[in-house]
């Protein structure tokens, strides 16, 4: 009844991204046992970061209590006690809430929380050349498409601002190097923040890097000093292009290895199913990551060290107002992301599956707002666009448009999936009705395709079990 041509083409249609999920996953495996672990080279800084080499931890979210403020600032100081080191400077970012208004009534609880513990741990940790702990809390500004007051850009404006705040102050104490680029001085001229303890600074040092945490992602003990020492290596100094738009050799981000936090592990029902082992693992160092040991680039998750002024420089004019929410991957392609896969920061996990969809649904939300970058031309931004054309020649390189599209890919893949077994079951229901039913039927191979492209990873990992116990008992005997 229903073998028909259409009926091929809508199950065809509809199979085609499970079928690619199967055979992805299956050469992800493979090369995962045929390529090693690749280590990116580093400089050992565990004694201390050189004055060349000075970094600042900053941790940039949203604030609306002094409790957070507080809570927040005592984990700077806790990342300061496990990687303690003169030239390593701390900050939070306080990124104000959305509101109708442009001045809320915490906000000046917030500030008033942010300098006194500012003032009480530098007080704690003198530092006679210049203060280890640092606060800002940004100004709320009308944006017309959201419809109210919030902080320009989010998490991606707080960081631009804080960035062109450092490259301001050094060009003005006479930093040689400094590379703040003319066309977009703006940013640095206006004053973004209603508090800055950087401001009354006059002897802020060259600032190097930057290492940019999550507010739920721990510091683990010295990783500061191996992030550090793996961008300041000679074999990984970044390299623009003749544009100075991308850069592409060398790296001018790092994304260490994200591993779940002990506690968030253990929170809940949701988060033993599903966060796996939590915590740090003694006996493992490196870990295989397909892009990394392959292409030797990485994908940036929002948790890592970047060059500020290379930053600064390649991402002054390439991603519009209002456009992108989820920047990290875009920011990885451009910087040319590297994953230190054997550094590992400790992150949190969300503790309820609503939260965990919500998450969800802002990755995927992000990946669809950079499909523009797949295109040959991208929009030039920025204050020097009536000198340059309205469009230029976009730089990111094949591998990290093919990041792009197979995020696209892999989003769509639950939808598909559940579309295939919904209609195949039709299509075997009807077909029984009418008598027609066989093992034979298209529909029963579409079924199981789809039900095997959603429990693709979970038939890998028994596989890789039964496979290769046998191997590490014979490794284990062999030691004994």
């Amino acid at each position: 009844m229903f073998n028909t041509v259409w009926v091929a083409i809508i199950l065809s249609i509809l199979i085609y991204l499970p079928i690619t999920e199967i055979y992805v996953q299956i050469i992800n495996y493979i090369l995962t046992k045929f390529t090693k672990a690749k280590l990116i080279p580093k400089l050992d800084f565990l004694n201390g970061v050189p004055k060349e080499e000075a970094t600042f931890v900053v941790i940039p979210t949203i604030v609306d209590s002094a409790k957070k403020v507080n809570e927040l600032m005592q984990k700077l100081e806790v990342y300061y006690i496990a990687n303690k080191s003169e030239n390593l400077y701390f900050a939070l970012l306080g990124d104000a809430k959305k509101s109708q208004n442009e001045k809320e009534f915490y906000d000046e609880e917030v500030e008033k929380a942010g300098l006194e513990a500012v003032k009480r741990l530098n007080e704690k940790y003198k530092n006679e050349t210049f203060p280890i702990f640092h606060f800002l809390y940004r100004n709320r500004l009308w944006n017309p498409k959201e419809k109210c007051y919030l902080g320009w850009e989010r998490k991606r404006g707080l960081l631009t601002q804080f960035n062109s705040v450092l490259l301001q102050k050094m060009e003005i104490v006479g930093n040689e190097t400094s590379v703040v680029p003319k066309s977009s001085s703006n940013v640095a001229k206006i004053n973004h923040f209603k508090t800055n303890t950087l401001a009354n600074e006059q002897n802020i040092p060259k600032i190097k890097y930057i290492i940019t945490l999550d507010s739920d992602t721990n510091l683990s003990l010295d990783s500061a000093f191996e992030l550090i020492g793996a961008m300041a290596h000679i074999l990984n100094k970044p390299k623009l292009s003749k544009n100075r738009d991308v850069v592409i050799e060398g790296h001018a981000l790092m994304q260490p290895r994200i591993g779940i936090d002990l506690e968030s592990s253990k929170k809940s029902i949701f988060t033993k199913i599903y966060a796996g082992l939590g915590g740090v693992d003694s006996y493992s160092n490196a870990i295989s990551d397909i892009y990394q040991d392959n292409f030797d680039e990485g994908i940036f998750t929002g948790k890592g060290i970047y060059d500020l002024e290379v930053f600064s420089e390649v991402l002054k004019n390439e991603i519009p107002e209002n456009t992108v929410l989820s920047h990290d991957l875009l920011e990885g392609s451009y910087l040319r992301c590297a994953l230190v896969n054997d550094i590992i920061l400790l992150d949190g996990y969300p503790s309820k599956y609503n939260a965990y969809m919500g998450r969800n649904h802002r990755w995927i939300r992000g990946d669809w707002q950079i499909v523009r970058w797949l295109c040959k031309n991208i929009k030039i931004v920025g204050a020097d666009v009536p000198v340059r054309p309205p469009k230029k020649r976009n730089p990111l390189n094949t591998l990290s448009k093919f990041k792009i599209l197979d995020n696209l890919r892999r989003s769509l893949i639950p939808i598909f999936a559940f579309l295939s077994i919904l209609v195949s079951t039709i299509f075997i229901f009807m077909n029984d009705v009418v008598g027609v039913a066989s093992l034979g039927d298209p529909s029963y191979l579409i079924y199981t395709i789809a039900l095997v492209a959603i429990t693709m990873p979970t038939i890998i990992d028994i596989l890789n079990y039964i496979i290769f116990k046998k191997d590490v008992r014979k490794r284990f005997y062999k030691c004994i």
